[in-house]
């Protein structure tokens, strides 16, 4: 328990240290392509070229290694995971179980605002589609609507065990998010996907819901793994991804 003392004499926290803005740096970069998988994140060479000591820096990889986005190797420091065709799979077979199982309950449980927040989420996607902005800035805000839409369904389940491992599945989910939206028909898809899942939760149709749910991972798993194979992938094998330039 910290002492309490006057309010002048209280220390002042940033609303966000140094290291949790490195890792909102690196991962945007590592969701748009910029640094690619299996890239090595030198601490030294990136605390020079970003102006900070190698402690926040550190500190950043480490917060990216949780959420399966990076990962350390004995005597060779950090690198971006590589990605697969079999995780691929696996990844997908469970998150079609799991949240699956979430929409059927968040059509029971989902609360109004919770309705107009999914809806207003997909209109942003969809206004993001048609007013595109910058490739790079494009691709990662899509991902984070998209992750979003999701969690919030999650969410809407009202079964803590369950949001906290589909928070998992989805922050692993996020390298190979880059496969699904670089070109622009996956990403319409998806917002029409996801104005069918919010119809029958707005209609409590909770068998409806779970079915669209699974057939929407599905479809994204076919789309992701058909990229995938077309930039060079083999079953069970780490592909690089090339930096995209001008796609979306």
């Amino acid at each position: 328990m910290v002492k309490k003392h006057s309010s002048a004499a209280l220390p002042r926290f940033a609303a966000q240290s140094v290291s949790q803005q490195l890792s909102d740096y690196l991962r945007a970069a590592i969701v748009q392509g910029a640094i690619t998988p299996n890239q090595r994140l030198v601490e030294e060479t990136l605390a020079q070229e970003l102006g900070v000591s190698r402690t926040p820096i550190r500190e950043a990889l480490r917060r990216l290694e949780a959420e399966g986005l990076v990962e350390f190797e004995a005597q060779k420091g950090a690198r971006v995971r590589s990605v697969s065709i079999n995780e691929l799979s696996e990844l997908y077979e469970l998150r079609r179980l799991l949240e699956g199982y979430a929409a059927r309950r968040a059509a029971k449980h989902i609360a109004p605002p919770e309705l107009a927040a999914l809806q207003a989420n997909n209109d942003a996607l969809l206004d993001l589609l048609d007013h595109p902005d910058a490739r790079g800035q494009q691709i990662q805000r899509l991902i984070e609507l998209n992750n979003e839409f999701h969690a919030c369904i999650v969410q809407a389940s009202r079964n803590r065990h369950l949001i906290r491992t589909a928070k998992s599945l989805l922050e692993s989910n996020a390298l190979y998010g880059i496969y699904y939206y670089y070109d622009e028909a996956k990403s319409r898809a998806s917002h029409y996907d996801h104005a069918q899942i919010l119809a029958a939760l707005a209609q409590r149709q909770g068998a409806r819901a779970e079915k669209l749910m699974r057939a929407h991972l599905a479809d994204a798993q076919k789309m992701i793994l058909q990229a995938m194979r077309q930039l060079g992938g083999a079953d069970g094998q780490p592909l690089d991804i090339p930096v995209f330039s001008g796609i979306i």
